[in-house]
């Protein structure tokens, strides 16, 4: 193993601010700059000459300058600020489309960390000198996300690994990110609600609770070899526990392609078609057949391998659920099907949702007018173009009609479930994907005992 590491590397990542006095003034910088000007473009904006075209235009503009700023305050602090910035750009009911559309370049762009960083964290983490564990270690990550970033490696064994390495100070500055993050989100009130920002704050301490042990990441790969072990086209990473701790995950090396990478070049359409219902298929029978979810969902953690075979990285994140839980949402897509309009709104607040909410206090047809918005792709038995589906804009629009309707609020253990169908919806909309769901989810629906008839609202 070369000891001129360093001059190999050239040195050309970034050092991540640990501090938390830094991190703050860097999140307090660009939080005053973001509320200043989104203040400034509100009012301005009314006394900008021309059409409502016009002034819409330089709204826009405004927003993008902020998502501009954001992206680069957040990629350069990583953590719970890059997080908030990937979960944000996820949900597509968050943020304005020009805003998200910058975010989501935090879900794969990240600016790594200098390969001297990287050799002390995992020598810290190893209490070895790298050369002991491992016989060769490229300096250059394959890939630098909010947490930590990967590098190929050989161990002295001769085993190809992954070795994803945490930034250093993610852990001690999560709770000051978050405080942060919150106060300017809450002041700056550009893109968000109060209530919704406390959700999903309260999803990102979760889930970062579990994203920075990396054992815990470790332990979800060996679980998960179990759990795909008979599912055929689909792979994980075995971890290698003997060198995995908190702050450090070695693992097996897969190789593949990233999967919307794979997708957008393939010209065989049939081809693609396939590959996104298998895609789809296997979340579907993770939540509703295994209840245990692969809850991090951006492109990034999919690989297309060999033979078209799914490669699933990243398990820092696997939400566990009740069946009960996950058979009621094929409870709400049953009533749904037999036009049981009563039914529905049962099986949307057994669910959890609105839960200060009584039967008579929601509309059961505008509830079902709502459905036909956000269940469409399981309204018929033909091929759903997923390209051409709006339920954000849509949505948003019937609830500014129907003000009411913003009470009926998931549960809070219904947000890990619904950014993975956004994730899911993102592909398969940038995909431009036309493919039949509605069949995949009668058939799960009829495994689970769940189907009361065969679906009324089909083909008519």
């Amino acid at each position: 193993m070369s000891e001129d590491w360093e001059k190999l590397a050239g040195e050309t990542g970034e050092k991540v601010p640990t501090g938390r006095w830094k991190r703050t003034l860097k999140l307090g910088a660009m939080g005053a700059r973001v509320t200043a000007s989104s203040l400034l473009s509100r009012v301005g904006n009314r006394l900008v000459p021309g059409s409502a075209e016009d002034r819409e235009e330089a709204l826009k503009r405004a927003y993008e300058k902020n998502a501009a700023r954001a992206v680069e305050a957040l990629g350069q602090l990583k953590g719970a600020s890059m997080k908030i910035g990937q979960l944000l750009s996820a949900d597509p009911e968050m943020l304005p489309a020009d805003f998200a559309a910058s975010l989501s370049s935090l879900q794969s762009d990240a600016p790594p960390m200098t390969y001297l960083t990287v050799k002390d964290q995992i020598e810290d983490a190893l209490d070895r000198p790298l050369d002991a564990v491992f016989s060769y270690f490229d300096p250059d990550p394959v890939g630098a996300a909010s947490l930590g970033q990967v590098h190929r490696a050989t161990l002295s064994d001769g085993r190809e690994v992954a070795v994803k390495v945490q930034y250093p100070g993610v852990a001690d500055a999560l709770e000051s990110d978050l405080k942060t993050l919150k106060s300017m989100l809450i002041y700056a009130r550009a893109v968000m609600d109060k209530e919704r920002l406390e959700a999903y704050l309260a999803e990102i301490r979760s889930i970062m609770e579990q994203e920075l042990d990396y054992t815990n990441e470790g332990r979800n790969l060996e679980r998960f070899q179990g759990i795909l072990a008979d599912r055929e086209g689909v792979r994980s990473p075995a971890p290698v526990l003997e060198w995995t701790r908190p702050t450090v995950l070695v693992m097996e090396y897969m190789e593949g392609r990233k999967l919307d990478e794979a997708l957008e070049e393939m010209e065989d359409r049939d081809r693609r078609r396939e590959i996104l219902t298998r895609w789809v298929e296997l979340f579907s029978w993770m939540f509703h057949e295994q209840f245990a979810l692969h809850a991090d969902p951006h492109p990034g953690n999919f690989l297309l391998g060999a033979g078209d075979e799914l490669i699933l990285l990243d398990f820092g994140c696997v939400k566990d659920y009740e069946p009960g839980f996950a058979d009621g949402f094929l409870d709400v897509l049953d009533a749904v099907w037999q036009d049981d309009r009563e039914r529905a709104v049962r099986a949307f607040l057994g669910i959890g949702f609105g839960t200060e909410l009584s039967e008579s206090q929601v509309d059961k047809d505008l509830l079902a007018e709502y459905n036909e918005i956000v269940l469409a792709p399981f309204l018929s038995e033909e091929p759903f173009s997923f390209g051409e589906w709006s339920p954000a804009k849509d949505g948003r629009t019937f609830m500014m009609r129907h003000p009411s309707f913003f009470r009926l609020t998931p549960p809070p253990e219904a947000l890990s479930y619904m950014r993975v169908l956004s994730g899911i919806k993102g592909l398969l909309a940038k995909m431009d994907a036309e493919i039949e769901v509605a069949s995949m989810a009668v058939e799960t629906a009829r495994r689970r005992g769940r189907l009361t008839g065969e679906p009324r609202v089909f083909g008519r």
